[in-house]
């Protein structure tokens, strides 16, 4: 009786796992053109968008919070920064840009999401291997300990795509929100611990401070990067239980507006 079902549900994942896999190559064919150059290019502009933010901000503040070195340490908040703020863009224009696909039953604004997902993953390995690559030619840095930085990146990933996902429908259903969205998202890396230790800041302003989840992900990413540094405000619970509650909720809005996402955006 198990093996009269595993063929329909091998063919099933096979099937899934071919649109995907076409949904992502259409993805790096529109956004990046159908040369290498075309995607090359795309990981290294926001390489050079952090360098040249970074050289800006290390002539104006030369000496850092923390270490030696300004350059790193901006490097370090901008990029984790980043991580997830490219990750909530690129999915939270999944649907929109593959809507044409969508009047096809087999695609679904699953298949759109997870395309965006594992390209945009793809894509922020090779601007973090390239950006710090660089960095560590130009300003050699101290033994580098993997895990933290990993799993920082797994959440804000995590918690940038369960919030794209959920845009993808307050998008879809109210224009207004999609521009107050962008308007409030702007000064974002201000209040997020790019430029400064959160354990700088004076109370109360600090327990304000630390309910934004990229201050706790920005702490644990420099963990990794500053062996002494022990960064003590970083809520690890807090930080994935509210990853893990994003990307699920925002997935389960998407299945259910999914007739709805298939419409024409008013």
């Amino acid at each position: 009786m198990a093996q009269l079902y595993s063929v329909p549900l091998h063919k099933s994942l096979k099937r899934q796992f071919a649109i995907v896999f076409a949904l992502i190559v259409r993805e790096m064919t529109t956004r990046y053109g159908n040369k290498f150059g075309g995607y090359m290019w795309a990981v290294m502009d926001p390489v050079l968008h952090i360098m040249i933010l970074t050289t800006v901000f290390s002539a104006i503040a030369h000496i850092p919070p923390l270490g030696r070195s300004f350059t790193l340490f901006f490097a370090t908040g901008y990029a984790a920064f980043y991580l997830y703020r490219s990750t909530s863009d690129q999915v939270a224009s999944a649907v929109e840009a593959n809507r044409a696909l969508l009047n096809y039953p087999v695609v679904g604004p699953y298949d759109a999401i997870i395309g965006r997902i594992v390209l945009q993953i793809a894509t922020l390995f090779m601007v973090n291997l390239i950006l710090f690559g660089g960095l560590w030619l130009a300003v050699p840095f101290e033994k580098i300990d993997l895990g933290p930085i990993l799993l920082a990146s797994v959440i804000a990933i995590t918690l940038g795509a369960g919030v794209g996902a959920s845009n993808i429908v307050w998008f879809h259903l109210n224009s207004t929100y999609q521009q107050i969205w962008n308007i409030i998202n702007r000064p974002a890396f201000i209040v997020s611990g790019v430029f400064f230790l959160p354990e700088t800041v004076p109370h109360p302003f600090r327990e304000i401070l630390l309910w934004n989840p990229l201050v706790h992900i920005i702490g644990l990413f420099r963990t990794g990067f500053y062996p002494t540094y022990r960064a003590p405000y970083v809520d690890m619970p807090y930080i994935v239980g509210l990853a893990m509650f994003s990307i699920v909720f925002g997935l389960f809005l998407v299945w259910l507006f999914d007739a709805k996402l298939r419409e024409p955006k008013k």
